[in-house]
């Protein structure tokens, strides 16, 4: 009986979840679809390859959505349970209110895997490919850009990018080195560069050497200098910290610490797509005492907008803990978990009063 119990509330909150899931995934194509749309004709993006942008950048938006999506499911599936008494039936033939989390905790962990896919598989593919198809059809090439530049800095070197292509090509590039006193030796400017892993090659660099009492400058067809940097450490340098993989972020992570750069929004984000998982889990479980509360005699509109009200209240204080943290030193593995622990501790304890 429990087997079919187990199977009977998972079956039932995932439907539910499916159904918020098709209503936001809706908005959210809308909304993507809106912030597009004046940009028709510019190059070839037209209407056809702006709805297939927005397909490919969906389950960036559901992954980053999910934690209040599965709550809203729990609680309607829940909720609908506990107003047709089915609930009442099921603690009456003897099974305990952790028992009932058990069960409940089952399409939480589906749901949580789901999570994983969305936020390791399809949105880092599904941004990539997006940002891909977009900057080829308005301007020709893809490849991504950033506003005021890029900075890095490796093997003595500083570079700012304007632009970076596929196969770790540059466009826009400027080189510093400095001296161990921070004096400024050598500045390097070039329309066009790209990396092999172990070199940094530069077409047509304009060079400026600079000492104490002169300055030289020379222009070669080509130069090379010895910076190490990947062309997958360029792509991920790129993209925002929310739309990189665990493993993504991992390397950059990696990559900044070996030239001594703060990487706490990074590992900020890292941090966050481990426990997102989890967040996910614990509030379809926080669904299931509100079953037996105020939302028992509830309407489905008013389970609804308590879950909504409720998700937001968590997403706001998530986001403000997340962003809080780095500026009052707080470690990132403490910010990206401490709403969770919180809620999870919260849940504990309502379950146990109503036990």
């Amino acid at each position: 009986m429990i087997r079919i119990i187990d199977r009977y509330i998972a079956r039932t909150i995932l439907a539910a979840t499916g159904m918020v899931v098709a209503v936001i995934a809706a908005l959210l194509s809308l909304m993507l679809f809106i912030g597009e749309v004046d940009n028709i004709g510019q190059g070839s993006w037209g209407l056809a390859k702006i709805l297939v942008w927005c397909v490919l950048m969906l389950p960036e938006r559901l992954a980053f959505v999910m934690p209040v999506v599965s709550l809203l499911g729990a609680l309607l599936a829940l909720g609908a349970l506990a107003a047709g008494s089915e609930l009442v039936v099921i603690r009456s033939a003897g099974v305990s209110m952790k028992r009932l989390a058990v069960s409940v905790g089952i399409a939480g962990f589906i749901l949580a895997v789901i999570t994983v896919v969305l936020g390791e598989l399809a949105a880092p593919i599904g941004v990539q490919n997006a940002t891909m198809l977009r900057d080829k059809a308005r301007h020709g090439e893809a490849g991504r850009s950033v506003d005021n530049g890029l900075w890095l800095r490796s093997s003595g070197y500083v570079l700012r990018i304007d632009s970076v292509l596929p196969g770790g090509r540059i466009q826009g590039l400027d080189v510093y080195r400095l001296n161990g006193d921070g004096q400024l030796q050598l500045a390097v400017a070039a329309d066009r560069a790209h990396v092999d892993g172990q070199n940094l090659i530069i077409d047509q660099p304009r060079i400026t050497h600079l000492a104490l009492r002169h300055s030289r400058t020379e222009s070669p067809p080509q130069m090379s200098l010895p910076i190490a940097i990947k062309p997958e450490t360029l792509e991920l340098a790129v993209t925002q910290p929310d739309e990189l993989s665990s493993y993504g972020l991992w390397q950059y992570i990696n990559y900044l610490d070996a030239n001594d750069i703060n990487a706490d929004d990074y590992k900020l984000a890292l941090w966050r797509n481990i426990v997102t998982p989890f967040t996910v889990w614990v509030l379809v479980i926080f669904a299931l005492p509100f079953a037996f509360g105020s939302l028992r005699s509830a309407s489905a509109g008013q389970r609804l907008f308590m879950g909504g009200l409720t998700g937001l209240l968590f997403f706001l204080v998530n986001e403000i803990v997340a962003s809080t943290g780095p500026v009052y030193g707080i470690p990132p593995w403490i910010a990206a978990s401490l709403p969770t622990v919180l809620l999870a501790g919260g849940t504990g304890y309502w379950m146990h009063r109503l036990n």
